[in-house]
């Protein structure tokens, strides 16, 4: 091999120097960017209890999360208590949260409720049995040591049970499973988790972290609407997976992640703090889609989970391999956009067609039907309780557990309001007779939601317009591109295709309308206006575009 010149190394050291200077300005960029947009969407991410140990118990460690942190945007760190069974140790935990304070971070703990105690039964095999008095001594001193060391704590979303121990029978007598889980997870919530806390430390607030399967809350005893008045704040998991349709489950379709962060807020009354995603199933292109549906639910906050697995090339936490290092380059790429789309998104009332998911009901065979609804194309006002004066409405199997469900569509329906029922709900409707009215549509479901990704075009028209005839539009788009409707003047359109797509959307009151934003940027959209009608013409594959009107 050939000696290389001096003077070659020469230039490739001076490339290596401009190449380090470059990413150094970036970062520096990000970081101050990050800073400056904190007032509508805090990045963090959370150094669970094995990375205060490996990573955070060393000032070489604590540099490089320090450096990391900034290079990516993240403005706040939460750092993690207890894991599995594992203590962080305490002087490590303080140590890395003055550092972060040192260096300008807003600094939280948490603490991920698994391996606590007594072993429960149950599938998932790290939830614990809280009949037990090991369990819930345990837990109190876990948030007692927490809360001596921060002022909030977030709660993983592992604060459930699934015991069928010979315990939880007795205690359960003649109650149904979800009721007894949801009222002991209530007390145990209240007894063994914030009121220890706040003996020691008085002023700590306390977040629980829901996670993604909204459906199934309350059969382990997430029981959302006292749970989140107990506590100081929600959060979500919004950590949506790579779908695939042929396959089961075959992950979760994007759009979850959105209507779970407006559901969970509106349970709450306000209350949601932030969604977390992570890179567990992913590729860049649905991470940066999680961290975008999670902004579009007006998330205050943007979880990263968590630092350990992000530095890792093949991620396979869990399990379920991933692409850490390049879903976060394509983070960092995206937050300039993600910060000026929650700008936009920021507290502006959400307009379309009323979905309500009611807390605890039952989704027979129509599991996460409101996720795939908002692939149609329908702009949707997720909310958790059935407001009659909607406009138009979407009313799934759920509507059952409302009292007196069928006045109240026929109230709507004499009134000429356009309603869209699932058939699983017009089989079991106690007034036969309303399927009859004009005003009424059946959308076949037929047990398998996933099955309406597969409508076309001409089939979701007729849908979309009987629909969207009360707000004034129309929408033609293909299946897979959603749409969403804010304040009076502003819509936004997300290509969920591997391919561009032709949409049009009528507007009744229209005499402009320009771009205002699109993610990422280097996407294309065509715009052209006739009259009240708007044409986009090869909307990127995976972009996200925001136009405002008047």
């Amino acid at each position: 091999m050939r000696k290389i010149s001096r003077k070659l190394l020469t230039i490739l050291f001076g490339i290596m120097i401009v190449c380090m200077s470059v990413t150094s300005l970036f970062s520096q960029s990000l970081w101050n960017t990050a800073k400056s947009n904190k007032d509508v969407l805090t990045v963090s991410t959370l150094f669970i209890a094995e990375d205060v140990k490996e990573y955070l118990s060393t000032p070489a460690g604590l540099d490089n999360a320090v450096n990391w942190c900034k290079q990516t945007g993240i403005t706040k760190v939460f750092i993690e208590s207890f894991r599995g069974g594992y203590y962080a140790d305490r002087n490590a935990m303080i140590k890395a949260r003055d550092r972060f304070l040192k260096e300008g971070f807003e600094v939280a703990g948490c603490v991920t409720t698994v391996k606590v105690g007594k072993p429960g039964t149950g599938g998932w095999g790290m939830t614990s049995c809280y009949t037990s008095k090991a369990t819930l001594d345990e837990l109190g001193k876990i948030f007692e040591i927490t809360a001596s060391v921060f002022d909030v704590i977030m709660i993983d979303d592992f604060l459930f049970t699934e015991c069928d121990c010979e315990d939880c029978v007795a205690a359960r007598g003649d109650q149904t499973w979800s009721k007894f889980r949801c009222d002991l997870m209530v007390k145990v919530s209240r007894e063994n988790i914030i009121k220890p806390a706040q003996a020691v430390n008085p002023k700590v607030k306390i977040i629980i972290k829901y996670p993604l399967w909204y459906d199934s809350f309350h059969e382990r005893g997430y029981e959302v609407v006292r749970q989140s008045n107990d506590y100081d704040y929600t959060w979500i998991g919004t950590e949506t997976r790579d779908y695939d349709y042929d396959v089961s489950p075959g992950g979760d379709v994007q759009y979850n992640a959105y209507f779970i962060t407006r559901w969970i807020n509106d349970v709450s009354h306000g209350k949601n703090g932030g969604g977390w995603i992570d890179a567990l199933g992913t590729t860049p292109k649905i991470y940066v889609e999680q961290a975008r549906q999670t902004v579009l639910g007006n998330a205050r906050e943007l979880m990263l989970f968590h630092y350990g697995s992000l530095l890792d090339e093949t991620n396979m936490y869990s399990g379920k391999p991933g692409t850490p290092i390049a879903d976060v380059i394509a983070l960092r790429k995206e937050l300039p956009g993600l910060f000026e789309l929650a700008r936009i998104v920021k507290d502006k009332p959400l307009g379309g067609i009323h979905l309500p998911k009611l807390p605890n009901s039952e989704p027979l065979k129509e599991q996460y039907v409101f996720s795939i609804l908002g692939m149609l194309g329908l702009p949707l006002v997720p909310a958790s309780q059935i407001n009659t004066n909607a406009e138009s409405a979407i009313f799934t199997v759920h509507s059952l557990k409302e009292p007196g469900f069928s006045g109240k569509l026929q109230s709507m329906l004499s009134s000429g309001k356009p309603v869209v029922i699932t058939d699983g709900l017009a089989k079991l409707l106690s007034n036969q007779k309303l399927l009859e009215d004009k005003n009424l549509t059946v959308l076949k479901v037929a047990g398998e939601p996933k099955k309406l990704l597969k409508l076309t075009r001409e089939e979701l028209k007729p849908i979309r317009d009987k629909l969207l005839a009360p707000l004034g539009l129309k929408f033609d788009a293909p299946n897979k591109v959603s749409l969403y409707l804010l304040g009076k003047n502003c819509f936004i359109i997300e290509n969920f295709n591997d391919e561009p797509v032709d949409v049009t959307i009528d507007l009744a009151l229209l005499s402009e309308i320009h771009q205002t934003l699109i993610i990422p940027e280097e996407g294309k959209a065509v715009l052209s206006q006739i009259k009240n009608s708007v044409s986009i013409k090869g909307l990127s594959p995976r972009a996200l575009v925001v136009y405002e009107y008047r």
